[in-house]
């Protein structure tokens, strides 16, 4: 319990801080559905300075500015002894990450990607029309209720109010870039976030949205900037909506010097109906499977049959084929008739840790031989050392995946070690990732923050394990990232 009046219930999960639900006792007189907060402590290591706590509270109330449908709702603000926390409504729902990856590879209704992609640009335009910036969009900061509506997550992270300067704070509270397939170019080159920045991550979700995937294969923009990666044209698209999409794609802020409102009438071309909503379990339900039309049984029936006579006729003209076409099979000295052995598909050879098969059996020339189903292979992953250097804005972790494994997915996270966690990175949740469609490799970034006054190298780690895998199970891949010494590099500058 809290201040003697929030009673912490179960375990919701983190983000930026250890998010709970909470009875509230002075709602107790409410509705049940309306007595339960969420509830998300943001420092609970040690004493918190009042300066600190200012700032927090300039922060938080920054936040409470956002009045808007499609913007959490924050409550209050408080301390318990060291425990600094904040309350806000509690959702019912899951985050657009998870209902992105449940739909791939499948994509999602247009109508109801339409309703995200308004309420996504409306909950923002509310936002910079009072001079925030979120700074950190991506689809985890973005939860859809079980109503099917949007909320943004997380305003206060950004640190982005006009008429505030920025301040050492908590993480929780700290300005945070948004994931690095979702930030811009400038903030990746450490430039302050802007309301062009938050455009850029916008256009990255909406793509996402109309076409399953990220316009760049999850890559950092100046990634895909260097190498010249360009998006293919979502699917049924016209030529205004594409070049609205297009802009908002734009590697350089001065292409992307139109309002959120605008870009989202443009992109959008007068398709969205205002208001409407879609529950989230039809929102999760795949554009694929919702376009069929129901079969007449007697069709059914019909195309049942065709195909019976047709596996019948098939079978019999090849088995005639087979006998008169098939070479002689080899005599053994034995004088038994044995199969000529068959070449190994290709893809099995590759695998060399990988027994191939047991020992091949003689069997009878005509005897059908056996097929034993291939087995689901796991996703191998190789990881390659990470070097950061001083200047370095993130550690970069670059991770391989089994040839044979057409598509895979892992879990990875953060662990602490000497390096501390919102001093000198940004700490990452339990995340799910997935390798890019016909892509080998992947990257990982962790946002390293600013610590000129580190006078030792320090170091922590990334976990990264199959999905579902236990952080404390043996098959979890830990790499040690170092950050090196900054007091003695600049003592020689």
């Amino acid at each position: 319990m809290l201040r003697e009046r929030y009673v912490l219930e179960s375990r919701l999960g983190t983000d930026g801080g250890s998010v709970f639900k909470a009875l509230d006792r002075l709602r107790v007189g409410l509705p049940e559905t309306h007595q339960y907060v969420a509830l998300k402590i943001l420092h609970a290591e040690g004493p918190c300075s009042e300066d600190t706590l200012a700032d927090l509270r300039l922060e938080f109330y920054c936040a409470q500015l956002l009045s808007h449908r499609n913007i959490v709702n924050v409550y209050e603000l408080d301390r318990d002894g060291d425990v600094i926390f904040f309350t806000m409504e509690l959702l019912e729902g899951e985050p657009l990450g998870q209902v992105m990856e449940r739909l791939r590879p499948g994509l999602m209704r247009r109508p109801q990607a339409w309703q995200l992609i308004e309420q996504l640009g409306a909950g923002l335009a509310h936002a910079h029309e009072r001079e925030v910036i979120h700074g950190s969009l991506d689809p985890r900061h973005i939860f859809v209720t079980r109503e099917g509506e949007l909320r943004i997550l997380r305003f206060g992270a950004a640190n982005g109010h006009a008429a505030m300067k920025p301040s050492p704070v908590p993480a929780a509270f700290a300005p945070a870039c948004a994931a690095p397939a979702y930030a811009s170019c400038e903030q990746l080159e450490g430039r302050a976030a802007e309301r062009r920045d938050d455009l850029y991550a916008l256009a990255c979700i909406c793509y996402e949205l109309l076409a399953g995937s990220h316009p760049f294969g999850s890559r950092p923009a100046t990634l895909a900037r260097d190498y010249r990666v360009s998006a293919a044209r979502p699917k049924g698209l016209t030529a205004r909506q594409w070049s609205a999409l297009q802009k908002g794609l734009s590697w350089h802020r001065a292409a992307r010097s139109i309002s959120v409102p605008s870009w989202t009438r443009k992109l959008t071309n007068g398709r969205v109906q205002e208001h409407s909503l879609t529950p989230l379990q039809e929102l999760t339900q795949p554009l694929a499977t919702q376009s069929r039309a129901p079969w007449h049984p007697a069709v059914v029936f019909a195309v049942l049959a065709l195909a019976a006579v047709g596996l019948v006729h098939l079978r019999s003209t090849f088995a005639v084929k087979a006998v008169d076409a098939s070479p002689a099979p080899p005599i053994a000295a034995s004088g038994v008739v044995t199969s000529a052995p068959r070449a190994e598909p290709p893809d099995i050879a590759l695998h060399a840790a990988e027994p191939i098969a047991s020992a091949r059996k003689a069997v009878a020339y005509g005897e059908p031989r056996a097929k034993t189903p291939p087995k689901p292979k796991p996703v191998a992953i190789s990881v390659e050392p990470s070097q950061v250097r001083s200047d370095d804005h993130f550690a970069e972790i670059r991770l391989q995946r089994n040839l044979l494994q057409k598509n895979g997915s892992f879990t990875w996270w953060t662990e602490p070690a000497t390096a501390k966690p919102g001093v000198d990175y940004v700490p990452e949740a339990v995340a799910l990732q997935t390798f890019p469609p016909g892509y080998r490799a992947t990257r990982l970034y962790v946002r390293l923050l600013p610590q000129p006054l580190r006078s030792q190298r320090s170091y922590f780690y990334i976990a990264i394990a199959q999905p579902g895998a236990h952080p404390a199970g043996a098959n979890v891949i830990r790499r040690q990232i170092w950050l090196p010494a900054t007091s003695n590099l600049q003592a020689r500058r």
